[in-house]
């Protein structure tokens, strides 16, 4: 991960080159959970694919030792599902419409300090470049850590390993446990 002087994270450069672990498609919390904020709920109203990727470097770690190294990059690259296109050849499906939200999760201990300082055990921190719930949202190049705690809290409770949703990803749950 690349920080600024002020402790932003920069948008990697390059991710769409990385390991694709998986996508799914209009995945939404249950309401009901106490981790589910309003934001994560306005999700449900969209049919959304998540298209997912991991560095390299945190994936061949990962295949060999089945730990997430320190640091590892993830990106959830956001997309409208379409199902119309110009020139009209499906008859039926959904493909990936137009990019509406960048989400990063990095797990790195040496990252510079912000402000305001993440809640301890803070080695996972979520950033949102281009907020796929906002539609006035504008991609950033740079960002602070998302400080609600929303995406922390959910992802210590429900991921099935060290804060990521291996359970979702194809290529990380066919490695193992």
């Amino acid at each position: 991960p690349q920080y600024t002087a002020d402790g932003s994270l920069q948008l990697p450069v390059g991710f769409e080159n990385w390991v694709f672990v998986g996508s799914n498609l209009g995945t939404a919390y249950r309401r009901e959970l106490p981790v589910t904020d309003a934001r994560e709920a306005a999700r449900a109203e969209a049919q959304l694919f998540h298209n997912v990727y991991i560095n390299p470097e945190a994936y061949a770690h990962f295949a060999a030792t089945k730990q997430f190294p320190d640091p590892t990059i993830l990106v959830m690259e956001v997309f409208t599902a379409a199902d119309k296109q110009q020139q009209p050849v499906l008859s039926t499906g959904f493909f990936n419409g137009e990019r509406v939200g960048i989400e990063v999760a990095v797990k790195d201990t040496r990252r510079p300090p912000v402000q305001p300082a993440p809640p301890p055990p803070a080695v996972w921190q979520y950033y949102v470049f281009l907020d796929p719930t906002d539609p006035k949202s504008t991609l950033q190049t740079t960002v602070k850590p998302e400080s609600s705690g929303f995406c922390q809290a959910c992802h210590q409770v429900h991921a099935s390993k060290d804060n990521v949703w291996v359970q979702f990803y194809p290529t990380l749950r066919k490695l193992g446990p």
